[in-house]
């Protein structure tokens, strides 16, 4: 159990956290309601996966290697880091949008 969640841990730079954070907010913020959850889940999901990919050509990488580099980091990290990523996201966007029906006045 303690290789599997060193495995986790390794998985994710501050950029991961950050993405996580800002996507997730604005997951939250987009829903109108509890059933668009996997949908939305699934836009911040991809959005973080190609939010490097368009950080590294503003910063001068050509685009083919900055798409190498994009797919690498989805290789390189692993299955359970994704599945691990997915589920941070479910969590924290269903949570955000509870919390944003509590302070609706």
């Amino acid at each position: 159990m303690e290789a599997i969640l060193d495995r986790i841990s390794g998985g994710f730079t501050a950029m991961d956290w950050w993405l996580i954070l800002v996507w997730s907010l604005f997951g939250a913020l987009i829903m109108r309601r509890m059933t668009q959850l996997p949908v939305v889940v699934g836009l911040a999901f991809v959005a973080d996966t190609i939010t490097p990919y368009f950080l590294r050509i503003a910063t001068g990488v050509t685009p083919d290697f900055a798409f190498d580099l994009m797919l690498a980091r989805l290789d390189g990290r692993g299955g359970l880091v994704l599945l691990s990523t997915l589920f941070i996201y479910f969590v924290l966007i269903g949570l955000l949008f509870t919390l944003k029906g509590r302070f609706r006045s």
